[in-house]
């Protein structure tokens, strides 16, 4: 498997502290299964920004030989999570090869859990005439998402993707996000599932199984396509292969009270 969304860089945001703490993170992936990772530490939020580039690429060099020192199957890839900020187009220009997945088309979107800006329609046509492909980060996380997701449904006709986190399986979220996890793929909205790995307790680098939960609602062979197809496609620079049809959602839909799998259900 591939997880293109992960926070294990040591001492660089609020993911893996030190070196101890991420290598610890990187055998509990390469034991999950996981082959290979993008590390897309935060930029432009705030207090848990990263605090520089080159100092993130440093960090990624070091952990890097780290995990061979260690014989640690796990490769790991340059890549960032981008917070909206109204200069975005700006630092791109300046500063693209460290905010893309991989020096690819690809580029993680942060959205506030609360809010997506009017103007994020125009957003995406620029950061598409820029050639890149914005990937939004955990949507079932955002309350304007959850609460029209035909919203959403509108950005992913312009071509944009999205990434669901496996902790949203789990509810580690709470139960609504659980909830609209599972009704995004039920809609065709998702394309890749990450693990957003921030420690190995609460947010941990694991994916198989959100891959089970996920096949409970796509089938196997396509849930397998969100950790092992698309990933690889973003890391090689190439066109997602695996894009479902999305639907629109119910026109007067205001909750997500949606029936989980029977694994879900409480007894």
């Amino acid at each position: 498997m591939i997880d293109i969304h992960s926070h294990i860089l040591p001492g660089v945001d609020d993911g893996a502290k030190d070196m101890a703490a991420a290598l610890e993170m990187a055998r509990m992936a390469a034991d999950d299964g996981i082959k290979k990772m993008i590390a897309t530490p935060h930029l432009f939020r705030g207090s848990d920004s990263a605090s520089g580039f080159e100092e993130i690429e440093k960090a990624r060099k070091e952990f890097t030989e780290a995990i061979k020192e260690n014989d640690i199957p796990l490769e790991v890839f340059t890549g960032a999570e981008v917070h909206i900020s109204h200069n975005l187009i700006d630092e791109i220009r300046v500063h693209r090869r460290f905010l893309v997945l991989n020096q690819s088309r690809y580029m993680f979107i942060e959205f506030p859990s609360e809010h997506v800006f009017s103007g994020v329609k125009d957003l995406v046509f620029e950061l598409m005439t820029e050639g890149i492909i914005p990937i939004i980060a955990h949507p079932e996380r955002n309350s304007i998402f959850r609460r029209n997701p035909n919203f959403l449904y509108e950005l992913l006709q312009m071509g944009v993707l999205s990434q669901v986190n496996q902790g949203s399986f789990n509810g580690i979220y709470g139960t609504h996000v659980q909830e609209a996890v599972f009704r995004f793929l039920e809609l065709g909205y998702v394309h890749f599932l990450a693990t957003d790995c921030h420690n190995t307790w609460v947010m941990p680098p694991r994916l198989s199984e959100a891959v089970k939960k996920a096949a409970a609602i796509i089938g196997e062979e396509n849930a397998r396509k969100l950790v092992e197809d698309n990933p690889l496609c973003v890391i090689e620079d190439k066109e997602v292969s695996y894009i479902p049809e999305p639907k629109k959602a119910e026109a007067k839909r205001k909750t997500f009270k949606i029936k989980l799998p029977s694994f879900m259900q409480k007894k």
